[in-house]
């Protein structure tokens, strides 16, 4: 490591703690004192030449949140010394999950889910996931889903945990080692989706009561496409288009398919050309 390199890791710990709630001198404060040890709140002030009496509020406020020891001496006199970085986040960790459960627990005392069939946008790729994972969980009878590859090896664990509990999910893989009694190989889009699709796809409907459709980029960073509804109408439709292309799926093993030209891949639409051009440019 470079002595540059050293000093930017150095400098990045002194507002390690700005994301736990702690102001940016309080950080530089408790980093100061993890370096050079216990100190009088005035010699901390000459050191990161901060004034004095901004100084001494910031340790006051590190006290009492546990982060620093002070010395009961007198007040001119008083040392600080930081407690080990490793106890100070056990602690910030376990307020955390004290506060999360009662927060948890006084908001859904309120929440009164309704559904009111419109449309909504997701934006953001922890949102889209945990939406997936939010529908697995609560499916009842019956999921559909079209997952890329790299989609379901992130929601493996949840498909299975949706099986495990004897609810019905049936799909359409698009490698060997994904496909099952329920999840036929569509060897036909295999390339086109491993490849040649402009973003990673993602399809499930629970229930046939609410239906998520995303496309995320290949490094899923960004959200290209993504649309949730609980409309039971919209979803019913939808759930009987994607099993109608699951049973095609599967029947295209064992015989021979007429009405292969009006596939997505036996068709190639306009729509589809343009998006391939899209990512091809």
């Amino acid at each position: 490591m470079s002595i540059l390199q050293a000093m930017n890791q150095d400098s990045s710990a002194d507002f390690a703690l700005t994301s736990f709630g702690f102001t940016e001198l309080e950080s530089r404060l408790y980093c100061e004192l993890l370096r050079t040890g216990s100190a009088s709140g005035y010699r901390l002030a000459q050191r990161i030449g901060k004034a004095a009496a901004n100084v001494y509020q910031a340790l006051n406020s590190l006290t009492q949140k546990g982060a620093v020891l002070v010395s009961d001496d007198l007040e001119d006199k008083r040392t600080y010394s930081p407690i080990s970085p490793q106890h100070l986040l056990k602690m910030l960790q376990e307020s955390f999950e004290e506060r999360h459960a009662s927060a948890l627990a006084k908001l859904e005392a309120v929440y009164k889910p309704q559904s009111d069939e419109r449309v909504y946008s997701v934006q953001g790729v922890q949102q889209i996931f945990e939406r997936a994972r939010a529908m697995l969980e609560s499916a009842r009878e019956i999921v559909l889903i079209d997952f890329f590859p790299e989609i379901y090896d992130l929601l493996r664990d949840e498909v299975e945990a949706v099986r495990a509990r004897g609810v019905t999910i049936a799909g359409i893989a698009y490698r060997p080692g994904d496909a099952g009694p329920d999840m036929p190989l569509n060897r036909d889009a295999a390339d086109l989706v491993s490849s040649r699709w402009p973003g990673l796809g993602l399809i499930i409907i629970a229930d046939g009561c609410q239906y998520l459709v995303a496309q995320l980029s290949r490094d899923m960073t960004t959200v290209l496409n993504g649309v949730w509804t609980d409309s039971v109408f919209l979803s019913c439709i939808f759930h009987s288009a994607v099993a109608a292309d699951i049973r095609l799926v599967a029947l295209r093993a064992d015989v021979s398919d007429p009405l292969r030209h009006l596939s997505l891949q036996g068709s190639t639409p306009p729509g589809l050309k343009s998006l391939l051009n899209e990512q091809e440019r």
